[in-house]
């Protein structure tokens, strides 16, 4: 220091004051190698090495051996166990789908681009092309309902919840910088959260049930949709022959009444006569109109179920084919089987095995449900690098889990409930159905083994009486308007006894004949 005054002083002196500045200059060049070789000195003491690594031991780090390595394999240990476990493969959602296909037996669809919508709207319009059967209108429902192809991406969420449950947390990584008196310290560190490790094969658990509640769920949704299809084919189908026989009774009683007006224009016919024929054809005409609004109504319900529009809508109902099956004799074997099939109890049945296996995680985990792990290093500016491992810990002072366990218990009685409600009134189900299908066979067959005769030969006899001038042209075509409204009636007793039917297909969770043979 003062060689540097001296040589400052006479540079001073000697040169004036932009001379001084260069001075200055040179002064704090000379502080700076004075600096660095006093920290060598020290850096190269014995006795401050003997020190520094004594901080070391008692910190539980080393410069050298197998401390170091293991402080450095941690971090690489936890990164291949996060890619180990990240990449545990799970069935792709085409698999899930084609499970769901194999389960209900069907083909179904599932669209999620334009390629496959067009191979639909080219199947639908081969199935078009020829009179549509109730079968038909089932298929096109099938993979062309947009409500169920909405249903079907409920079962890619699950499968996406079940890929996120077999992936680990991510590592937070931090980086930090500090400054101060000449010396700077650089810090990093990552923070993984260990216990997240372990909850994997448990989430993965949770949501494999989640997807397996959510296959059975769909599956009912498919089927409902298979019954309400088959029920408005019928609906329509029934609707168009109704329009028709609504037609011949109109026609019938536009004859009878442009006979009554000529028979009153000649005078062989009362007025009040003539005006109530002129009255049954008014209200025929009403009738056939009506049977046309249906018809239409019938029509569009089914257009609506298939997800038909446009130019698809212009298709031809076959001829209804109807056959009266007897009932089974005894609704208990159904029962049985509509507990057993099902899919909506067995959704529920799912639903209450991941709420107890839900709960009894929360119990295990209700005091220590997070735990991290933590590695630090730090590095200041010419000292050693310092390496930290340290573990984070809830400690469960106040919140000891009561309100999670106390929920999860909660959501476990309330799909035990619920289970045990849809079983009851699935049980139910059965038995109206059942009770439903037996009446409408009943009325079905009286209206086909007595009404339906007794009005032919009724009609018959009236017509062998006009023959012999016994009555009159209005008495026949009168007895052939009854005969006309005894065939609506039979038209729709019949369709009644086919959706009583579906309804009970739906109820038992199978087709009659696979639960006549189950019984």
């Amino acid at each position: 220091m003062g060689r540097c005054s001296r040589t400052l002083k006479s540079s001073t002196a000697s040169a004036g004051c932009t001379n001084g500045k260069r001075a200055l200059h040179l002064c704090a060049r000379h502080r700076e190698r004075s600096r660095r070789k006093t920290y060598s000195a020290r850096k190269s003491d014995p006795r401050r090495k003997r020190r520094r690594d004594a901080q070391l031991r008692f910190a539980g780090c080393r410069k050298t051996g197998s401390g170091r390595k293991a402080m450095k394999t941690w971090p690489v240990i936890c990164v291949a166990a996060v890619l180990v476990l990240g990449g545990c493969s799970v069935p792709g959602k085409e698999g899930v789908f084609r499970s769901l296909n194999e389960t209900m037996g069907t083909d179904l669809v599932w669209i999620k681009s334009e390629r496959e919508a067009a191979a639909v709207e080219k199947n639908i319009t081969a199935i078009l092309a020829r009179p549509l059967k109730g079968e038909d209108a089932v298929r096109i429902a099938l993979i062309n309902n947009r409500s169920l192809q909405q249903s079907y991406e409920e079962l890619g969420i699950a499968h996406a919840d079940l890929v996120q449950a077999g992936l680990m947390s991510n590592p937070v990584l931090g980086y930090s910088v500090g400054r101060g008196g000449g010396v700077t310290t650089n810090k990093l560190s990552i923070e993984l959260a260990f216990l997240d490790l372990l909850w994997i094969p448990l989430r993965r658990d949770l949501a494999g049930i989640a997807l397996e509640e959510a296959k059975a769920r769909i599956a009912d949704e498919v089927l409902k949709t298979v019954r309400e299809t088959r029920k408005a084919y019928v609906d329509a189908n029934t609707a168009e022959a109704i329009a028709q026989l609504q037609d011949e009774q109109l026609a019938s009683a536009s004859a009878s009444a442009q006979l009554a007006i000529r028979q009153y224009t000649a005078g062989n016919l009362a007025k009040r006569d003539m005006l109530r024929i002129r009255a049954e054809y008014s209200r025929a005409r009403i009738d056939a109109l009506e049977a046309r609004k249906n018809a239409s109504d019938a029509r569009e319900e089914l257009n609506k179920l298939m997800g038909l529009y446009g130019r698809f809508t212009d298709y031809r109902m076959a001829s209804a084919e109807s056959s009266l099956l007897m009932p089974p004799s005894s609704p208990e074997g159904l029962e049985r089987e509509s507990i057993r099939s099902r899919f909506d109890i067995a959704a529920a049945r799912k639903k209450l095995e991941y709420a107890a296996r839900a709960a009894g995680i929360v119990e295990n985990t209700r005091l220590l449900d997070e735990l991290s792990l933590e590695y630090e290093n730090e590095r200041t500016t010419g000292e050693a690098r310092f390496n930290t491992v340290g573990v984070k810990i809830p400690l469960p002072l106040f919140d000891l889990g009561q309100g999670r366990v106390e929920s999860a218990r909660a959501q476990y009685n309330q799909a035990h409930h619920a289970l045990y409600a849809l079983s009851v009134n699935v049980r139910s189900d059965v038995r109206r159905a059942y009770a439903a299908l037996r009446y409408r066979y009943d009325i079905a067959a009286e209206y086909r083994d007595a009404l339906s005769g007794i009005h032919r030969d009724m009609l018959e006899e009236t017509g062998l009486y006009y023959n012999g001038m016994l009555e009159g042209i209005h008495e026949l075509l009168e007895e052939r308007r009854r005969f006309g409204e005894m065939k609506i009636a039979a038209a729709e007793a019949v369709a009644e006894y086919e959706k009583a039917r579906i309804d009970l297909d739906y109820a038992v969770g199978t087709r009659m004949e696979d639960a006549n043979g189950a019984q």
